[in-house]
C-alpha cells in the first residue's frame, strides 16, 4: 500500500491552479539535489521512465509540471530514496519530502520514504485512497482475530463491511477510484479462505473473466498478478502440455493458443499477459532455457496486436538481459559522442562517489597502478554526480587522477547496465569491446590478497 502520510500544513511556494499538473514540492534538509519525477511504464516489470528533473534550491525546494490526460502513478526519486504517488490531471500538489536517512543501503535500489501532502484536496484520488486503505487498515486489523477464534463473527463481520463500503462509495463517479476498492477487495479480502467466501471460478467470473484490463490502475495489476501466480501448475492437463512444449520452443504464437484451451484464459490479450508472467517466473528457475523464454518476450515486443503488451514484453526482455563477464560492452554515451570502452586496447574502468570516504582510501594505489601500466592500458575514472558541499573532497579525489573523468547524474544508464551497486568499483575491457571482468578486481588487495596488478602485468607481457 502506499505508505503516505496527510498533513495540513501551509508552504508558501507558489500559486495554484495550473491548467496542467503540478508538483510544488520542498525536499527537507536539502539544496543543489536532483529531484526526479518517474513515470511507471507497467505494473508487471515495474520499469521506469524519467519524465523530468529539478535541482532544488537553497531552500529546498523544486517544481514539476506535466501533461496528463489521465490518473497514474508517478515515483519522486532523491538520491537512493523514493516515494510513490498518484497524479490527476488539471490538479495542483504541495508535497515534502522528508530528511533522508542515514542508512546505509545499496546504491541505485532505493528506500521508499514516507511523503507529505500539504493542503490535499478531499476530492483528490490520493486523499480518497489513502483514507479508504486506512480504513481497510483498521478493519482487517479487528477481523483477523476473529478468523480462527470466532468464524460466525468473521464472516459476518466481513459481509457487513463489505457491504458498508458499497454503501460508502456509491455514489463516487471516479471509476479508477471505485475500480481500485474492487481490486484492493478481492485481493485482501476474497483471497482469506473462508466459509462461504469465493471460489477461484467465482472470482474469475467478477474481477477478470469480462473486465477490460486496466493497465495503469496498479490495484487491479496486483490481483492480476496475484490470480495467475504459478499459473502453470494449475492449468488442465492439456492446456500444460501445450504451453511446455511452446515454451521449450520459444514460440509465443504456441503459448498464447496453449493457455487458451484452459476455462480461466478467456482471450488473446490475457493469453499474452498471462504468458509473460508465466515466462518471468519461470526465467529465474532456469527449468526452460532462457534463451527460448526470451525469443517469446523479443515475439510479443515485436508482434503483439496490443500496445501494452508490447510495452511488457520490452521490458521483459530489458530486465532479462544482464550484462556479465564475456558479454559485448553495449553502448554507453559519457559526454557527446564520447563512448565507453576504445576498441583496439584494454580499458580499466573505475567508479567512485564523491560522498563516499571510500573513493579516496584506493586512490594513491590506483595512481601507482596507472604510472606503471598507463601506456599500455587505458584508465578511466567516472562519479557520481556530486553536490557543492562535496567539492572539497571531490578535488581531493581528482587531483590524483591524470586520465580522462567523467561526472554522470544518478539516473545516467550506466550505474544498473553495469551493475555498480558498490563503491569504489572497477571493471575491465578488452580491446574488441568485451567486458572481461566486472566486477574487476581493485588497486589493493583484497580477501583473498588479489589485486589487478597481475593481471595487468600478463597483458603487458602478453
Amino acid at each position: 500500500m502506499l505508505r503516505i502520510k496527510i498533513v495540513i500544513l501551509l508552504l508558501l511556494i507558489g500559486p495554484s491552479g495550473f491548467s496542467k499538473t503540478v508538483i510544488f514540492g520542498t525536499a527537507q534538509i536539502s539544496s543543489s539535489d536532483w529531484v526526479y519525477l518517474y513515470e511507471i511504464d507497467d505494473f508487471i516489470t515495474r520499469s521506469e521512465t524519467l519524465i523530468q528533473k529539478f535541482k532544488t534550491n537553497k531552500e529546498g525546494r523544486f517544481y514539476f509540471e506535466i501533461d496528463n490526460n489521465c490518473t497514474k502513478r508517478y515515483v519522486i526519486r532523491r538520491n537512493n530514496t523514493f516515494t510513490e504517488l498518484y497524479l490527476q490531471p488539471n490538479s495542483t500538489y504541495k508535497i515534502i519530502l522528508p530528511t533522508e536517512s542515514i542508512e546505509v543501503i545499496p546504491y541505485f535500489s532505493g528506500k521508499e520514504v514516507e511523503l507529505l501532502f500539504i493542503e490535499l484536496d478531499t476530492s483528490d484520488i490520493n486523499f480518497k485512497i489513502l483514507g479508504f486503505e486506512a480504513w481497510l487498515d483498521d478493519e482487517m486489523a479487528d477481523l483477523y482475530l476473529l478468523k480462527d477464534a470466532d468464524p460466525t463473527k468473521f464472516i459476518d463481520g466481513i459481509l457487513k463491511f463489505k457491504l458498508d463500503v458499497l454503501n460508502a462509495y456509491k455514489d463516487d463517479t471516479s471509476k479508477y477510484f471505485v475500480s481500485h476498492i474492487k481490486y484492493v477487495l478481492g485481493k485482501t479480502i476474497d483471497n482469506i479462505n473462508y466459509f462461504g467466501g469465493p471460489n477461484d471460478t467465482e472470482k474469475f467470473a467478477f474481477y477478470i473473466k469480462d473486465q477490460e484490463i486496466q493497465y495503469d490502475l496498479p490495484a487491479y495489476m496486483d490481483y492480476f498478478k496475484d490470480y495467475y501466480s504459478g499459473i502453470l501448475e494449475k492449468l488442465n492437463p492439456s492446456a500444460k502440455k501445450m504451453v511446455s512444449i511452446a515454451l521449450s520452443n520459444g514460440s509465443a504464437s504456441q503459448l498464447a493458443k496453449g493457455l487458451m484451451t484452459d476455462s480461466l484464459i478467456p482471450n488473446l490479450k490475457i493469453a499474452e499477459l498471462v504468458g509473460m508472467l508465466i515466462i518471468s517466473e519461470e526465467y529465474d528457475k532456469k527449468n526452460i532455457a532462457q534463451n527460448q523464454l526470451i525469443q517469446v518476450a523479443k515475439f510479443l515486443e515485436e508482434h503483439s496486436s496490443f500496445a501494452s503488451n508490447k510495452i511488457i514484453a520490452r521490458n521483459l526482455n530489458k530486465k532479462f538481459f544482464k550484462l556479465v563477464s564475456g558479454d559485448a560492452l553495449p553502448a554507453l554515451e559519457l559526454t557527446e559522442n564520447k563512448y565507453l570502452g576504445s576498441r583496439g586496447s584494454f580499458q580499466y574502468v573505475h567508479f567512485f562517489d564523491p560522498e563516499n570516504p571510500k573513493s579516496l582510501s584506493e586512490i594513491k594505489a590506483l595512481k601507482a597502478l596507472y604510472q606503471k601500466y598507463g601506456g599500455q592500458i587505458e584508465f578511466v575514472s567516472i562519479y557520481l554526480e556530486s553536490k557543492p558541499k562535496n567539492d572539497d573532497f571531490k578535488k581531493r579525489v581528482l587531483q590524483y587522477l591524470d586520465w580522462p573523468v567523467f561526472e554522470l547524474p544518478y539516473y545516467h544508464p550506466i550505474w544498473k547496465k553495469l551493475n555498480v551497486g558498490t563503491f569504489p568499483y572497477y571493471i575491465l575491457i578488452d580491446p574488441n569491446l568485451i567486458i572481461e571482468s566486472m566486477p574487476a578486481l581493485g588497486p589493493i588487495p583484497n580477501g583473498l590478497y588479489e589485486t589487478i596488478a597481475k593481471r595487468f602485468f600478463s597483458i603487458v607481457r602478453d
